[in-house]
């Protein structure tokens, strides 16, 4: 075959164009992505249940949905959290599961369990995990000019302005963004909704007998949904709707009552406001308030047509709305970016390396350019059999494809090397090109197999890491039998081409005074001393196996190496009595006290309206801080101005620091701790708060070395109703209800 190639040049050509057009085409096709487009084997089961305790949740909803969810196939682990107001179940499967599967059958078992549910609580949120679920970048929506409310009333805690940001924020920025076909969703937080504050007027009530109990049931009337009707005549049918009558502040302000045979309108009665709800979470952007957007890619878009594209509308964006500033932040973006500049470095100081080692230990200038020639054709085509087998461009493949080009090289300067010493014995550039390849055929390819034998089992490995590194040991091993084809075939065609005019092999001129023989004879005289001394090799060589089983025992072993940030997130939880707005507030006053070594900052206070769950779920008590510090150096000292801070201002607080949502950490993060101690009470009863304190003290002093942080413990006022005073006086529970609202 290799006769025949040599003998038709033209074709070679002209097919390693086909091929290389069909790579630059795929190329422009092939998805560009952090990570490969894997499903994680986790489910999250968010449970929205304002006003319910952590007790009674974890009783009459955890507990049911526990039990039924533990008979799902191929479930590993099932874990759950109950918290004041919401809880969460999270559900591990083994590793290769068809998670889309698996998200049916968790809906259908949560659709059984409905029916035993109380009846007022929110339906559980089901979120299946992806690692391209990950935001791209946030971007955060804030006020240029902004005027927040100050001590105008307590009802109004939220400023007409950023009341007007959030509805232009969900009703425009969130659609328009979504109209790109590179994003799949934004993820929305932030926001502040609309409600309807009906003040009754109590001289008006007291004149005219009217009770509050008169105005709720009242308006509880009005709220009435009649669906529709379908009433026939004769041959024809006709579908009948209701409106309901009550759309709006004007419908609500019309309502009537008949109360002691006389009617009223509401409004006579009552002064109906509308005005932004009140947030149980907050979002604020260096200082201001905020609406936060998770911006989500297609599974099967390029990563930097989604930046461009975002960026041209965030400029428009700019253009046309003036009064507000977009401000991106979080950007995961620079990991691909870097990823793809460090591919083309290497790929361009290896060749030039590659060359000018080529040039002095062959003597010729002719013979480097032929190695640089088959670097981009591997590269292209190895780009051409991605497309083919729908692996994607992201960090973990341009690993493998750097591994790839770099051990390419080496067969190029095998095969190059072979054929000119051949020639250099007097052999014809014919015979020396033929005989010289078909040599190192059957080396090569061993080499490629048994470098493929090291990469390969890496598809083996377990977990989350296995389905990802899947794409770099395939990367590998497409680069190398690329590299091994285009060595064989396209290289000696075009070695014999180059030199078709030399009768001989000469070296450059100019470069034929370098010379080796001095170093060879060095080498050998070396070679020929080990070899009589074998017994002193043989005790180098045991030495150095002990010694590397020794060391093997005592080096640190890590899951991923360690990296430097620039910023870094700060989970906060006041363990206090608070609210929304105290949470924001003194979360903010802590950032203030760091603002010298940051550049930007976020602040997520409270509950956070995303959906996707790529942000730790908070209660009303809890922040997570985003900062991004001026350059790595800053980032230790922020974090021992926040302790010291806490320390001082909220010493019961608790508070951690994590990475920003790198890519990697989020996907590699540990989930297990290093030692977990669950605690149950035999008795049946809640723990007591001082006992369980002393038992953690006693556990941290007998493990000094390990951060344990302390209990999170939350007071509730407890009111317990005198049945026989209500009955004496007429007082029912909705009566006290409706006094403590």
């Amino acid at each position: 075959m290799l006769r025949r190639l040599l003998d038709r040049p033209i074709a070679v050509t002209m097919t390693t164009i086909v091929l290389v057009i069909l790579g630059i085409v795929s190329s422009r096709l092939l998805p560009i992505s952090l990570v490969p487009d894997v499903d994680a084997p986790y489910i999250t089961i968010q449970i929205p249940a304002q006003g319910i305790s952590a007790r009674q949740l974890n009783e009459t909803v955890i507990t049911p949905l526990r039990q039924q969810l533990i008979q799902l196939s191929q479930l590993v682990d099932l874990r759950s959290e109950a918290r004041e107001g919401n809880g969460i179940i999270r559900l591990t499967f083994e590793q290769g599961s068809n998670i889309d599967y698996l998200f049916i059958e968790v809906n259908e078992k949560i659709d059984r369990s409905v029916s035993s549910l109380p009846r007022d609580l929110e339906r559980p949120k089901v979120i299946k995990a992806s690692a391209t679920d990950i935001p791209a970048f946030y971007i955060n929506l804030t006020l240029r000019d902004e005027h927040p409310a100050t001590d105008r009333d307590e009802l109004f805690p939220v400023s007409e302005e950023f009341s007007a940001l959030s509805r232009f924020a969900a009703q425009v920025i969130t659609k328009r963004i979504e109209q790109l076909p590179e994003v799949a969703m934004v993820d929305l937080s932030g926001c502040v909704s609309s409600e309807l504050l009906v003040l009754p007027d109590e001289t008006k009530l007291r004149q005219a007998g009217i009770t509050m109990n008169d105005i709720e049931q009242a308006l509880k009337r009005a709220d009435v949904s009649l669906g529709s009707l379908t009433i026939r005549d004769g041959e024809y049918q006709y579908n009948v709707k209701f409106r309901s009558a009550v759309s709006g502040k004007n419908d609500v302000e019309n309502i009537f009552l008949k109360i002691n045979g006389r009617l009223f309108r509401l409004k006579e009665l009552a002064r109906v406001i509308e005005h932004p709800r009140k947030r149980q979470g907050m979002i604020s952007s260096d200082g201001r308030s905020a609406v936060s957007l998770a911006v989500i890619k297609q599974s099967d878009a390029r990563m930097s047509k989604l930046k461009e594209e975002i960026q041209k509308q965030l400029d428009q964006f700019r253009h046309d709305y003036p009064d507000v500033e977009f401000t991106v932040t979080r950007d995961q973006t620079e990991l691909l970016d870097y990823s793809i500049n460090n591919l083309v470095s290497n790929i361009i100081s290896g060749a030039l390396l590659a060359c000018l080692i080529i040039l002095f230990f062959m003597r010729d200038i002719k013979s480097p350019l032929l190695v640089i020639l088959t670097i981009p054709v591997t590269l292209i085509v190895s780009i051409l059999v991605f497309y083919l087998l729908r692996i994607s461009i992201n960090i973990i493949s341009l690993s493998g494809l750097v591994l790839g080009i770099g051990m390419m090289v080496d067969n190029s300067i095998i095969v190059v090397d072979n054929i000119t010493a051949r020639w250099l014995r007097g052999e014809t550039l014919k015979k020396a090109v033929l005989r010289g390849t078909q040599e190192v055929v059957a080396p090569m390819l061993s080499s490629i197999l048994t470098t493929c034998a090291v990469f390969v089992p890496l598809i083996f490995i377990n977990g989350m890491a296995g389905a990802l590194f899947y794409d770099q040991a395939m990367a590998v091993a497409i680069t190398l039998f690329v590299a091994y084809g285009t060595t064989i075939t396209l290289l000696p065609v075009y070695y014999r081409w180059w030199y078709r005019n030399q009768p001989t092999f000469r070296p450059t001129p100019w470069l034929d005074r370098f010379s080796f023989d001095r170093i060879t004879k060095r080498y050998e005289r070396i070679l020929v001393w080990f070899f009589r001394h074998r017994a002193l090799m043989w005790g180098i060589y045991a030495v150095s196996f002990a010694g590397l089983i020794f060391l093997f025992t005592e080096i640190d072993k890590e899951r991923l190496p360690k990296m430097t940030y620039s910023d870094m997130l700060v989970r906060i939880d006041w363990n206090d009595r608070i609210s929304a707005e105290e949470n924001s507030r003194r979360t903010k006053a802590l950032v203030a006290a760091v603002e010298e070594h940051i550049d930007q900052s976020t602040v997520m206070a409270g509950v956070q309206q995303f959906v996707l769950s790529h942000t730790d779920e908070t209660s009303v008590t809890e922040a997570v801080v985003y900062l991004k510090c001026h350059d790595a150096a800053d980032v230790a000292p922020v974090q021992r101005t926040i302790r010291n801070y806490i320390a001082e201002h909220a010493p019961e607080a608790l508070c951690s620091f994590g990475v920003s949502g790198n890519i990697f950490d989020m996907i590699f993060a540990e989930r297990e701790a290093r030692l977990t101690v669950r605690l149950r009470s035999t008795s049946g009863r809640a723990a007591d708060p001082e006992q369980l304190q002393s038992l953690i003290d006693r556990i941290r002093a007998a493990l000094p070395d390990q951060p344990i942080s302390p209990v999170a413990l939350q007071e509730d006022i407890l009111y317990v109703a005198r049945p026989e005073q209500m009955a004496l006086y007429g007082i029912s529970y909705a009566d006290l209800i409706t006094t403590l609202r």
